[in-house]
């Protein structure tokens, strides 16, 4: 029998703020098998563990305590890491999408975006934790981030510094800096991410050079399933934050499941 990840998607954005040192190491510290986390590079060349490819105004606090407005969103590859580290992000703000889609998070004021180099130092004592690195790129909008063969670069050369790599599974819907990965770093564990409405198969996926499938909660079947397993790929699953979902993928025998609430899928597993 496969034992199911447990993989707090964001360090468990439905429990916490999502993407910062508070959540990876309560993360950890609950027992769970690992965290989902989204890596971009700033103007500095700094990596920086951040969703958007923007600031996001729901989540993001000033130097001042004041919500930053809606059409102010600089990207953050316009910024540098210490410019985008006086922001406090450790609240959504009242009243927004995302605070009613999160209605059980704990606020935390005064936490900050952290740099990848943070999060693993945070996490590393914690000898059964693993990241799930997923490289934000987006071949639709290249000019908001770094050619992703340079954020591959960078994150492969901050977890060989660390001692992190075999602890660390790559992921990403940008499969070119995958790609990268596999040239520069062919003992690296790359698993592509699949979009909702991508009619991908475990053959492109395998094709591709990959260990691994990504793939949506909704395609996630049976079949899919043993798809995979016939070829030789592991296959995770993304996000799921219901039981009845979480119930049914640990049946089919998932090697992981990427959720917003680990505390639900940890009752199961």
């Amino acid at each position: 029998m496969v034992q199911t990840l447990n993989i707090a998607h964001r360090g468990g954005a439905g429990l916490w703020p999502e993407n910062t040192l508070f959540a990876f190491t309560s993360a950890a510290s609950a027992g769970f098998d690992g965290a989902e986390l989204d890596v971009q590079l700033t103007r500095d060349e700094k990596l920086v563990v951040f969703h958007d490819f923007h600031l996001n105004p729901e989540l993001c606090r000033d130097s001042a305590g004041q919500w930053l407005e809606a059409q102010a969103r600089p990207r953050i590859r316009e910024l540098s890491l210490g410019e985008l580290q006086s922001f406090d992000v450790g609240r959504p703000r009242p009243g927004s999408h995302y605070a009613r889609r999160h209605p059980e998070l704990m606020p935390r004021d005064g936490e900050r975006i952290p740099s990848l180099s943070q999060v693993i130092d945070a996490v590393r004592t914690f000898r059964s934790f693993q990241l799930f690195v997923e490289l934000k790129t987006d071949p639709g909008e290249p000019s908001a981030f770094a050619r992703p063969e340079a954020l591959a670069e960078a994150i492969i050369a901050e977890l060989k510094a660390h001692d992190f790599v075999a602890r660390s599974i790559l992921v990403g819907f940008d499969w070119r800096g995958l790609a990268h990965v596999k040239r520069i770093a062919p003992e690296a564990a790359c698993w592509l991410t699949t979009k909702p409405r991508a009619s991908v198969g475990a053959e492109q996926v395998k094709g591709a050079g990959a260990k691994g499938w990504f793939c949506p909660g909704h395609r996630a079947t049976s079949e899919a399933v043993a798809a995979a397993r016939a070829l030789g790929l592991s296959f995770g699953v993304w996000t799921v934050d219901d039981a009845r979902s979480m119930r049914r993928l640990i049946g089919y025998g998932v090697d992981a499941i990427c959720t917003n609430r680990p505390d639900r899928l940890l009752s199961l597993l």
